[in-house]
């Protein structure tokens, strides 16, 4: 009885692999075939694709700090070719002028950019010799970072998750600048005033400066919270959180209800 029962199961294991074998060919036979009649594109034409479809779904479901708008991207795409795609703030360049007057970029440099979107700040600080850590929460946005990151070969590392006090362990000890434009009060929203401050506060110690955005108008923002409403309530936060640090006004954005960017060094560095 043993010998008839192992003699069927061998055979039932022939027979399975007999019809494995057959299912991977067939399947091999369908790949050949849809690569025949597909065109044929270089890795060039399926990377600039890919951020085109991308960009094509963002604002098809709301997520905090993007876009709200079908096919917008909050900043523009920095690259030759995507200057035609919708984009909420447009106007960056005064914003980054006014970072590198304030910040000597070395090669080599390790910059982390906060809630990164498309990449307008990474990639500008990139081709200037850092070396960007870009966080991005949303999927597509990231999805067309990493794709540019790629398609340039930029030194712009993307990473698909938000900032949290949990996610402090993965972050370098130090970086020579950190980015938090438009970002910051997402995470107060996310995990809470408390755990925010915590997760500034170490920021604060890993970095010999921190570039800072909030909304500045209680009228400004998808998420409202009565530290950002006004240059005064912002500044008044900063001093509390992160006593000891000095905190630099740098530019005012007119076409942004007004938002300051704000440069935050500790004192006497």
């Amino acid at each position: 009885m043993r010998t008839d029962v192992r003699r069927g199961e061998a055979i039932a294991a022939r027979d399975r692999g007999f019809v494995e074998r057959i299912r991977q060919r067939l399947n091999r036979i369908r790949t050949s075939g849809y690569r025949v009649l597909r065109a044929e594109q270089d890795e060039t034409q399926r990377l600039r694709a890919r951020v085109l479809n991308r960009v094509r779904e963002l604002g098809r479901t709301y997520e905090d700090g993007n876009s709200d708008l079908l096919g917008y991207t909050y900043h523009p795409i920095p690259f030759d070719g995507f200057e035609h795609l919708n984009a909420h703030r447009r106007e960056c360049e005064d914003r980054l002028r006014a970072i590198l007057e304030a910040l000597t970029i070395r090669s080599g440099d390790w910059i982390l950019d906060v809630g990164a979107n498309v990449g307008f700040f990474a990639f500008s600080l990139a081709r200037r010799g850092a070396i960007v850590e870009a966080y991005e929460p949303q999927s597509a946005s990231f999805e067309i970072g990493a794709a540019l990151s790629k398609l340039y070969k930029s030194d712009v590392l993307y990473i698909n998750r938000g900032l949290s006090v949990a996610g402090l362990r993965y972050l370098r000890p130090h970086y020579r600048a950190i980015l938090l434009l438009s970002a910051f009060h997402w995470i107060v929203k996310q995990e809470g005033d408390e755990a925010a401050a915590r997760v500034l506060q170490d920021l604060g110690r890993r970095t010999d400066v921190i570039f800072f955005e909030v909304p500045a108008s209680s009228a400004d923002g998808m998420f409202r919270h009565a530290d950002f409403v006004s240059r005064q309530s912002i500044e008044a936060y900063l001093a509390r959180v992160l006593p000891g640090f000095a905190v630099v006004a740098l530019f005012e954005d007119g076409a942004w209800a007004d938002r300051p960017l704000y440069a935050i060094r500790r004192a006497g560095a």
